[in-house]
């Protein structure tokens, strides 16, 4: 990935690198954020950072990094997304939070409720008039619709029919997969990039 970013930033020199991913795909972005600012690679590489539907990846010392970060960071969360809030605070609490010890969220909550888009708050790690006050009526089912794309869709398109949405190859090898019917091989890739692939854009591609 490194190596990518490097190509397409000695191409396209001054650009802004955007960074993002869908559930396990967001966190995965998060922490490729963290390492390519805590290593300084590229420096004085602009990088913004947009997620949707990720799960905490942190604990407070890790979203206080990311926190100080100069990075435009925005975490979407549709409706009652259950993803959002796994990573779960302890019976503790409140000490949990006080030693850094349980898992929060870093960057501003972006939460789509219906028809209503809420910028939430910036002071707090996650702001309990916007997502959190929905719980514990959280529901997997509106962790597989963002921005009105069927995610769901996605990874059976990808498994039923054996087909590729942007190219798998590009992004993971799956010649270490052993033999299997081709229904069963094509579910297990879907299930890995399915929801990752439909909400990137199409990109240049060169790009990969």
């Amino acid at each position: 990935v490194v190596k990518q970013v490097g190509i397409y930033l000695a191409r396209n020199p001054g650009c802004r690198v955007v960074v993002t991913g869908h559930s396990l795909g967001g966190a995965m972005e998060s922490l490729f954020v963290y390492f390519m600012t805590s290593l300084d690679q590229f420096p004085f590489t602009n990088y913004a950072l947009v997620t949707s539907g990720q799960l905490r990846t942190g604990n407070v010392e890790y979203a206080d990094y990311m926190n100080f970060l100069d990075i435009p960071m925005n975490r979407v969360v549709a409706r009652a997304d259950i993803i959002p809030h796994l990573g779960p605070v302890s019976a503790l609490g409140v000490f949990d939070l006080l030693t850094g010890k349980n898992c929060v969220h870093h960057g501003q909550e972006v939460w789509i409720n219906g028809e209503e888009i809420n910028f939430c708050s910036k002071t707090v790690y996650e702001d309990p008039n916007c997502s959190n006050s929905l719980g514990p009526l959280y529901t997997v089912l509106d962790h597989l619709q963002y921005f009105d794309a069927d995610i769901s869709a996605c990874y059976l398109v990808e498994g039923w029919l054996d087909i590729d949405l942007v190219s798998v190859e590009r992004f993971t090898r799956t010649s270490f997969l052993p033999l299997m019917p081709t229904v069963m091989r094509g579910i297990l890739i879907g299930l890995v990039q399915g929801g990752y692939q439909c909400i990137l854009p199409i990109l240049d591609k060169e790009c990969f």
